[in-house]
């Protein structure tokens, strides 16, 4: 059976700890499937590579640890390697729920 880069990243991003998965620096981490491409995970013949925005508010070690047992099961005995990419700021999580606060400001001035 071959690994389910869909099903890798549906399960990470599944984790209360994981605000998103992550493409890295300029969106190198993924697995390319033919006509897409699944961002966060990469599948080595070694490993598995998760790569992963934390919550916050969560201890960094406990998000990767989270991420490698419900991920595990899925990788057919290879290691899962947890990447924290960044993590998201209460403001950034605002955000994301609420959509872009940029370019919200109302000009409150009359024009002639």
């Amino acid at each position: 059976m071959a690994l389910d880069a869909d099903a890798i990243a549906a399960a990470a991003q599944s984790c209360p700890s994981v605000a998103r998965l992550s493409g890295g620096l300029v969106g190198e981490v993924a697995t390319f499937l033919p006509g897409r491409r699944v961002t966060g995970v990469r599948l080595l013949p070694e490993e598995v590579e998760v790569h992963v925005v934390a919550r916050w508010d969560r201890p960094l070690q406990a998000v990767a640890e989270e991420v490698r047992v419900i991920v595990a099961p899925l990788s057919e005995g290879l290691p899962v390697v947890v990447f924290i990419d960044d993590i998201e700021t209460p403001d950034e999580e605002r955000e994301q729920e609420l959509g872009p606060l940029s370019g919200s400001r109302v000009d409150a001035r009359q024009h002639p």
